[in-house]
């Protein structure tokens, strides 16, 4: 099904989309990088050796407290007092977690790492449609990594959850980002992303039409179905 819709938007000559709410990590930035720069850091500094283990054990975590988080079940700051004492509890470390997460804040912060063809891609659409990020995360964070990078100029706004009062998949965090966007047609929206509990779920529940970008090979899911699906920036590009 979705092999088929991208070979008739490929053929049709009238392009259906004017404006397109494109997420952040795992998207356009290459956050597993940001996060391995930082985890390891933190790990130096409590006198640990970093391992892709012990990074794929942080990752693990992280990613749990992030889906509560994009199920209401917690609450943002609840992420950020939670996943580094828990995660270091396993190492058998008690660690002061305002700290922890400011270090790993501070690198954070400072990485801009793009996945490939990421700039390519933002230019080209530059010119063709409206471009507004979408993305769950701290503000002042989001905006640092988006100025490092230089991408900022390509787009017509940022929308981060803290700011929005909400978090993506919730409708309310969509609600929020409306006002702002100059597109009053659904129908001419397309949301792209990584994720399908976030992005995808998100456009389903707002009625718009959604593109995963599974560059990972994530395998899919029969209650989450996007209607576009692809596995490089390239091949997005050709699909826009």
């Amino acid at each position: 099904m979705l092999k088929d819709k991208f070979e008739r938007k490929d053929k049709c000559p009238e392009r259906r989309f004017t404006t397109l709410l494109m997420d952040m990590d795992g998207t356009i930035f290459d956050f597993d990088e940001a996060e391995r720069q930082g985890v390891s850091k933190v790990l130096r500094l409590n006198g640990i050796k970093p391992t892709d283990e012990l990074l794929r054990r942080y990752h693990e975590v992280n990613r749990w407290y992030w889906q509560a988080f994009e199920r209401g079940d917690i609450t943002r700051e609840q992420i950020f007092e939670g996943r580094y004492p828990t995660f270091f509890r396993q190492l058998g470390i008690e660690i002061n977690a305002e700290e922890t997460e400011n270090a790993y804040r501070d690198s954070l912060d400072a990485c801009a790492a793009l996945v490939e063809s990421a700039e390519e891609l933002c230019a080209y659409l530059y010119d063709r449609y409206d471009i507004y990020i979408i993305t769950n995360g701290i503000s002042g964070t989001q905006h640092a990594r988006m100025q490092a990078s230089g991408l900022g100029r390509y787009f017509k706004d940022i929308f981060v959850s803290e700011d929005m009062g909400s978090q993506k998949p919730q409708a309310e965090f969509f609600d929020a980002c409306f006002p702002r966007i100059r597109e009053k047609d659904r129908a001419k929206m397309l949301i792209i992303g990584d994720s399908l509990t976030s992005d995808i779920r998100g456009g389903k529940n707002t009625g718009i039409a959604t593109c995963w970008v599974n560059l990972v090979d994530e395998s899919a899911r029969e209650d989450i179905v996007p209607d576009y699906e692809v596995h490089s920036l390239a091949e997005l590009k050709k699909l826009l």
